[in-house]
Parts: structure tokens; C-alpha cells; sequence
């Protein structure tokens, strides 16, 4: 089977009454701040600069877990859909194209498949979820620090699951240089797919709540 992005829809997601609960309980100011674990990079004027994307064999398929609909998990359809793609088809300098190896399933990730969250952080639907994942560099922008070949873990923001390439639950994406590291080779793809955002909660919790310097 295979899906398009074009056109998309949305729907009214189930009533949700408890989101603000998760909210409470680490006392964040911007709710935001809890889906991107405390962390967040901004956007420069160098981001304006591109660079072609390029894929081996420039396949136009990948197989992915498509949600098409909230609800459990068996509405994630795992299916061919188009490869990812940054606007005008380019890299940004500070966007790096990675196959994905592992991805990880974190509560925000189950959370939106449900609609849970989705007053703070709508999908349009279908969509492409994850968070986490790692997995081994394919082209890097200019104004990055890897190259191809590299291996890395990091993280998919909520916002360029949102509005631009989709989420890890794939074979490829296109994430912000500033939201990954390269992979220690002491451990696996799968176990550093685990990582990015359990990591980046619990710290975002121990400086909000437990008082502990951000950049201790």
C-alpha cells in the first residue's frame, strides 16, 4: 500500500481532560517546554542557505508507521510513503538527512497518537510520529558538524513533525543538526535510540524542579 501527504485533513481529536496534569506535575511555564524535553534550538538566517537533498539510488518510497486516525495503536499503518523532503526539495546548513536505524516509543509519542496533547500540539493527519531515534548520516548541511557516515542519536522537534519532513517511525528523516549527537560506539543504535527524550525530560525536571544549574 501506499500513502500521499497531499492533501491532508484534520479532525476534531477526542475530548481531552487530563493534559494539563502532565503539565502541572513539572511546573512548566510553556507547555511546549514539556514536549521538547526543556531544549529547543532556534532558527538562524543561515537556515536560509540550502543544499539539494540526495538519496541513494534517489529512492522516491520509504516504508513508515502511518497514523491515520487517533486512537490505539493499531491505527499505525506501517506502509510506503514518500521520502522526506525540506522545502524547495533543499537541505538547510544547520538540516542533516539520516537512515534510521532504531526509533523508541516515549509517552509523548503515545500521548499524541491518542490526541491527548492535542490542544498543545496538533498533527494534521495522516502523519508520520517519533521522537527518538538513531541512526547513520546521509548528507549534512553546511553549517554542520557531520559528515556522511557518521552515526548518530538524537531527536525529531514536534514542529518539523507538524509542518515539514515527519517523524523517526521511518526509514528516513530530516532533522535539526542541533537536535542530535554522533553515537558513542559503546552502545547500539537501539539502545541509543532510547535515549534523546527520556534524557532530556528528566533533566528538563531536575532543573525545573529540583534546582539543578542547566548547564551543570
Amino acid at each position: 500500500a501506499e500513502v500521499s501527504f497531499a492533501p491532508k485533513r484534520n479532525r476534531r481529536p477526542p475530548e481531552n481532560k487530563d493534559q494539563n496534569h502532565y503539565l502541572d506535575i513539572l511546573n512548566f511555564g510553556n507547555p511546549f517546554d514539556f514536549l521538547t524535553g526543556g531544549s529547543s534550538a532556534a532558527n538562524s538566517e543561515k537556515d536560509k542557505e540550502m543544499l539539494p537533498v540526495s538519496f541513494p539510488q534517489q529512492p522516491t518510497k520509504m516504508l513508515a508507521a502511518v497514523l491515520s486516525d487517533y486512537g490505539p495503536a493499531s491505527n499505525l499503518d506501517v506502509k510506503y510513503v514518500d521520502t522526506p523532503h525540506s522545502l524547495g526539495g533543499k537541505l538547510g546548513p544547520m538540516e542533516v538527512l539520516v537512515r534510521i536505524h532504531a526509533a523508541s516509543v516515549n509517552q509523548i509519542d503515545c500521548k499524541t497518537r491518542k490526541g491527548t496533547l492535542s490542544s498543545l500540539c496538533p498533527v494534521t493527519l495522516p502523519v508520520i510520529l517519533g521522537i527518538d531515534f538513531s541512526g547513520i548520516v546521509l548528507r549534512a548541511g553546511s553549517e554542520t558538524s557531520f559528515g556522511e557516515g557518521d552515526e548518530v542519536f538524537g531527536r525529531q522537534s514536534m514542529d518539523r513533525i507538524r509542518e515539514q519532513s515527519g517523524g523517526t517511525y521511518a526509514e528516513y528523516a530530516i532533522v535539526d543538526a542541533r537536535d542530535i549527537h554522533r553515537k558513542p560506539q559503546s552502545i547500539s543504535h537501539r539502545e541509543a535510540a532510547a535515549v534523546p527524550q527520556a534524557c532530556l525530560a528528566a533533566l528538563a525536571a531536575l532543573c525545573r524542579v529540583g534546582g539543578l544549574p542547566a548547564r551543570a
